[in-house]
């Protein structure tokens, strides 16, 4: 078998890089390697079975363990241009000192995100192959603009359904009805204002809870409390009960753990802070739906799911996408998009079709025995497109066999 190390560069971040970390070592027994330069505030949301390192100043040793050690280094992430600056520098002497095969897996979706990599050309040069969502993003066009002439494929995402199903699917009547749980944190790609305009609007006056979990009281905060965000100060602020960013004019109070749990009907969406990923996903098992608005530029997905949404569907809810992501995801068996397949007990939407949506939910809700029956198709047709074991064994292949021969780059894109 494969003797494989996993390096996070940019340290444990406790969000869906490690999180793609850890579904690889499950299904390969792969030791994770991870440097701790800069410390991250989701670091301890994760359970991960890891070793830390300081790269600024033990990068060689670790150098010279991955080469006595391991067959195959694949790098999840690399530092930022906000890490100290020996790591940055001292992660490409630590690349080009490993002699083993070596795999580099970009995914960022966005350019913002991208050019926040320390020295990512030199990166690419000095890896074997790189592998990426899709090859139409931004971080292919980033390649070809910078002429890397490293092979670049793509690469899907793996969940580890039956093994997460195992510990926290939950029987139907453990679950609240009417509760609809989103899980992410505060980027607007993952849709955070959508899911509290589509409970104001129509889930809210239908005895819907609903509970978004992981938003950081970051820059972007504006963007999820208020609808009109073009003015200096915006006026028309959402109907929500704000824990994750309180304001004093609003005589909100600061989230405490034993909040949890005590939602009630007839209030806006409730928002919470960063979270423990076992005790989330708890949580999500004992509600009726689970979501992830995650959306994309079409060309950007790559068919691709995130970690979050496989959380929702293996946790036993009825999963809530956005629409455009279902529009343009092809399904790995069916081979239509997600919107177009059968059977797929999953829910999309967007600003287009808030009734459509909130109608069927109600049925849901009030149908123990239909919502069993949808939440069982979704992670049958999910399990189906993104089942770990497979997806993490071709991306396996992929690093030890693709080579510059192979018409998997760029010139076959652009």
């Amino acid at each position: 078998m494969t003797k494989i190390a996993i390096v996070l560069g940019r340290g444990t971040e406790g969000c869906g890089v490690t999180q793609c970390a850890i579904q690889m070592q499950k299904v390969t027994g792969a030791d994770i390697l991870s440097a701790k330069d800069k410390k991250w505030g989701r670091a301890k949301g994760l359970d991960i079975r890891q070793e830390e390192f300081m790269m600024g100043a033990e990068w060689k040793h670790y150098a010279q363990k991955i080469n006595e050690n391991y067959d195959l280094c694949v790098i999840y992430s690399i530092p930022s241009k906000s890490h100290p600056q020996d790591c940055q520098d001292n992660f490409v002497s630590f690349l080009k000192a490993i002699n083993i095969r070596k795999a580099f897996i970009n995914v960022d979706h966005k350019a913002a995100s991208i050019a926040r990599n320390a020295n990512l050309k030199e990166v690419c040069e000095n890896v074997d192959v790189i592998m990426t969502h899709s090859l139409e993003n931004d971080f292919s066009k980033f390649m070809q603009k910078n002429k890397i002439q490293t092979p670049l494929t793509k690469m899907g995402l793996g969940f580890d359904y039956d093994g997460h199903r195992a510990e926290h699917w939950r029987p139907i009547e453990f679950q609240q009805h009417n509760v609809v749980r989103w899980i992410g944190r505060t980027a607007m790609w993952k849709g955070p204002n959508l899911m509290i305009d589509f409970h104001q609007d129509a889930l809210m006056e239908n005895g819907f809870i609903t509970v978004l979990e992981g938003l950081e009281a970051s820059i972007q905060y504006p963007l999820v409390l208020y609808r009109d965000n073009a003015a200096e100060k915006p006026q028309d602020r959402r109907k929500v009960v704000n824990y994750f960013r309180p304001e004093k004019e609003y005589n909100e109070v600061k989230f405490t753990p034993d909040l949890y749990g005590k939602e009630e009907v007839g209030n806006g969406a409730y928002l919470y802070p960063q979270y423990i990923n076992s005790e989330a996903m708890f949580r999500m098992s004992l509600s009726a739906f689970g979501s992830d608005l995650y959306h994309l530029k079409a060309e950007t997905y790559g068919n691709n799911i995130e970690n979050c949404h496989a959380e929702c569907v293996a946790s036993g809810t009825v999963p809530l996408f956005h629409k455009h992501f279902c529009d343009n995801v092809i399904h790995k068996v069916q081979g239509d998009p997600v919107s177009q397949c059968k059977n797929s007990g999953t829910i999309g939407v967007d600003y287009t079709n808030f009734n459509e949506c909130r109608d069927l939910m109600i049925k849901l809700k009030n149908d123990p025995s239909m919502r069993d029956d949808w939440r069982e198709m979704a992670f049958e047709f999910w399990k189906q497109h993104s089942d770990a074991g497979p997806v993490v064994n071709e991306i396996v292949d992929l690093a030890l066999n693709t080579n510059s021969n192979q018409p998997v780059g760029l010139e076959a894109f652009f």
